[in-house]
């Protein structure tokens, strides 16, 4: 069994194989109230992986962001397509000012959804493959519930949320069990009023600091 000590020297190590910087911030949130990112401008050749340790969630955000480092790595082909448009929705949420056709957002939410999905997937297979110590994982469930779902809010109310989602007091409301087929979460139909209710609160400015 792994503990989160060694997995963590082991994902930076690997990162920094890969030229990227690796940012491992002692605070509970980062810009955009993201818990972290891995940003990639092959263009430029950028790499950059940045994590909010102090987050409730740190490592588990750690361990989803070296996620979408192996989709690079590993699948090229499929990271490059759905990162044509993953900005187009949250370019259109940070400008009012900007026009996007529906047809533009709903393609950008696809692909968001469609590879925060599959980053999900390569997280349970990696901890079913390689137990970690201490890894809760019926409460990063129903962060990945709240998280994919929170696109959905995000496109409706032109807004991000003023906290990471997966806060504490979200957490409570979520599934506990995840469904392997993307097309349940691309689905609106599927976000239940009491799941949306229960993550409206983090779009809320008495949510702050919270």
């Amino acid at each position: 069994m792994e503990t989160k000590q060694n997995l963590t020297i082991k994902i930076v190590r690997e990162l920094l194989a890969h030229n990227f910087s690796v940012l491992l911030y002692n605070t509970e949130k980062l810009e955009d109230n993201c818990g972290g990112w891995c940003w990639i401008d092959d263009d430029e050749n950028k790499r950059e992986f940045a994590v909010a340790m102090k987050h409730h969630m740190g490592f588990e955000i750690l361990i989803h962001e070296y996620c979408h480092f192996l989709q690079w790595k590993t699948d090229r082909k499929f990271w490059d397509s759905t990162l044509k448009t993953y900005d187009t929705l949250f370019d259109w949420i940070a400008d009012p000012n900007l026009e996007t056709s529906e047809d533009d957002l709903q393609q950008s939410l696809k692909d968001i959804i469609s590879i925060e999905h599959d980053c999900e997937k390569r997280v349970f297979k990696m901890i079913k493959n390689n137990p970690i110590e201490d890894f809760d994982t019926d409460k990063y469930i129903r962060a990945v519930n709240a998280y994919i779902w929170s696109y959905h809010i995000n496109k409706d109310l032109r807004k991000r949320p003023l906290n990471p989602i997966y806060s504490e007091r979200v957490l409570p409301h979520m599934p506990n069990s995840f469904n392997e087929n993307v097309l349940y979460y691309l689905d609106k139909n599927n976000l239940s009023s009491d799941i949306r209710d229960a993550l409206l609160v983090e779009y809320q400015e008495n949510s702050i600091g919270s």
